[in-house]
């Protein structure tokens, strides 16, 4: 309850911070996401307030959370796999768009999501009626070896790769292109400024069987 409470209150405080923010933002624009937002949107039809905090909280959300797990995850599996870590950092350029969208399959930043089903579907002669709800789980599906070749592997110059870890659908993820920009931006920075970044400690996973994520990650160059 107390764990609750505490969330309430922080979408509470956050929303305030955001309407205030988006005020201020009105009056006196800048070169940020939320001045964008507002002139892209007052040039046709305009948001009102609640949709505008609704859509700062999703891009926030939709391009961080997968960004800071993937970014930690990413980097673990690269530093358990050495000679894949050689190949990115002996050709960043070339191998960094096939290698983020391997570490988004490898490295699953969010290994469950729960959808509610709209209308009566078989699968696999299993019958699953309009209204139940069912856990999507995202890991399992990256490592499928129907869709997959070597699905256990880590290979960053795989090409054929329809992961799910950004969604799929009418559900896929608003933030995925900010994602794939952070997460190009990063590893790329990284690869550059310390060519030498190894693991110094084995890390330990945050006790959570829906977002998978490292509670630190400790290196050194």
């Amino acid at each position: 309850e107390e764990t609750a409470r505490r969330a309430v209150q922080a979408s509470l405080e956050f929303s305030a911070y955001l309407r205030e923010l988006i005020a201020a933002r009105r009056t006196s624009p800048g070169e940020d996401l939320i001045s964008a937002l507002i002139a892209a949107y007052d040039e046709g039809d305009r948001l009102n307030e609640q949709e505008m905090i609704s859509t700062c909280v999703l891009l926030l959300n939709a391009g961080h959370e997968a960004t800071v797990n993937t970014t930690a995850n990413g980097w673990l599996a690269l530093f358990r796999h050495p000679e894949q870590l050689a190949a990115l950092r002996a050709a960043p350029d070339a191998l960094l768009p096939t290698a983020v969208e391997e570490l988004l399959r490898y490295a699953t930043p969010l290994q469950l999501f729960e959808r509610w089903v709209l209308d009566d579907i078989e699968i696999d002669g299993t019958v699953i009626p309009r209204g139940a709800e069912v856990a999507l789980l995202f890991g399992s599906a990256n490592r499928d070896p129907a869709v997959f070749d070597r699905p256990e592997e880590l290979d960053l110059s795989r090409t054929d790769n329809p992961h799910v870890s950004l969604g799929a659908g009418i559900h896929y993820c608003l933030g995925a292109p900010l994602a794939r920009l952070e997460l190009t931006a990063s590893f790329g920075a990284l690869l550059r400024a310390a060519p030498s970044l190894r693991l110094t400690t084995d890390p330990s996973w945050k006790p959570n069987f829906v977002i998978r994520g490292l509670e630190e990650l400790l290196v050194e160059v």
